[in-house]
C-alpha cells in the first residue's frame, strides 16, 4: 500500500442561492473558492432553506493531488476524506474534475466540468466522469472512505494531476431537494494537526510492460498509457 496526500489547493465552492433548482445546478459559482480553509462545515452542500431564505443552494469541494510518481498500474485505490461538524449532507459521490487548482479567481464549480466536453446547462450523470458510487458520509471526525472504480484507477497513472470534485448524489442526478438542508464539513490539507489529511490509499499491481519496445527494455508509459494496461503495441 501506498499513500498520497491532498495538495494544500484543495477547497470547497457554493453556487449561489438562487430562485429555481436549474439555475444554481448550472451556476458558474459564488465569489471565489475556498482555498485556504484549514476545515469547513460547508464543504458540500445540497438545500432548499426554509424561513425567510428561498431558493436552493449547492457546494462541491475539490481535491488535486501529484500523482506523477505512479507509473505502474494501481490495482485498488481509495480516496479518503475527515468528516468535520457536521454529516447531513449523505451520501457523497467522486466525480473526475477539471477545475485549476493554481488559480484563486477560477469558478470551480462550473469549471470542473470543461475538459470533458460538456456545457453547463443541464448536465448529468452521463456527461460527467465518475470515479466511485454513492457513499454514505462517516461520523464527525472520522475518514469517509470512497472506493475508486477502474476510470478512475487508470487515471491515477495517466495524469500527473489528478483532481476529483465531490459531490452530493442528487447534484449529480439533476434531483431538485424538496425540504430542509443538508450540508457535510471536511478537514482540507491545510489543517495543522496529524492524521487528518485528504489522502488516496493506493495498491500497485503489475509493474509494466514485461518485454522490449524498440530495443527499450524498461519502459513505464506508451503515449500516456501504463504498460502493465497494454497487450500489445502495434498488433503485436
Amino acid at each position: 500500500m501506498a499513500i498520497v496526500y491532498s495538495n494544500t489547493t484543495d477547497g470547497f465552492q457554493s453556487g449561489a442561492l438562487t430562485a429555481t433548482w436549474d439555475a444554481v445546478h448550472d451556476h458558474v459559482g459564488f465569489g471565489s473558492p475556498s482555498r485556504s480553509s484549514t476545515t469547513s462545515v460547508w464543504a458540500v452542500r445540497y438545500a432548499r432553506p426554509t424561513g425567510r431564505a428561498t431558493g436552493y443552494y449547492l457546494a462541491r469541494a475539490f481535491f488535486d493531488f501529484d500523482t506523477s510518481g505512479i507509473t505502474s498500474t494501481v490495482s485498488s485505490a481509495t480516496f479518503k476524506v475527515k468528516s468535520y461538524g457536521n454529516v447531513t449532507c449523505t451520501p457523497l459521490v467522486i466525480l473526475k474534475s477539471g477545475h485549476d487548482p493554481s488559480s484563486t479567481t477560477d469558478d470551480w464549480f462550473s469549471t470542473w466540468i470543461t475538459d470533458q466536453g460538456i456545457t453547463l446547462s443541464g448536465w448529468g450523470p452521463g456527461d460527467v466522469t465518475a470515479y466511485s458510487v454513492s457513499t454514505a458520509v462517516a461520523s464527525v471526525n472520522n475518514f469517509t472512505e470512497f472506493t475508486l472504480n477502474g476510470d478512475a484507477l487508470s487515471d491515477l497513472v495517466s495524469l500527473s494531476s489528478f483532481k476529483i470534485a465531490v459531490l452530493h448524489e442528487a447534484d449529480l442526478s439533476d434531483t431538485a431537494p424538496t425540504s430542509g438542508g443538508l450540508n457535510t464539513g471536511f478537514y482540507f490539507a491545510d489543517y495543522v494537526g496529524g492524521g487528518s489529511d485528504p489522502n488516496i490509499d493506493y495498491t500497485l499491481g503489475a509493474a509494466g510492460y514485461g518485454n522490449d519496445v524498440a530495443g527499450v527494455t524498461s519502459i513505464s508509459k506508451i503515449n500516456g498509457i501504463a504498460t502493465a494496461n497494454i497487450e500489445k503495441v502495434n498488433g503485436v
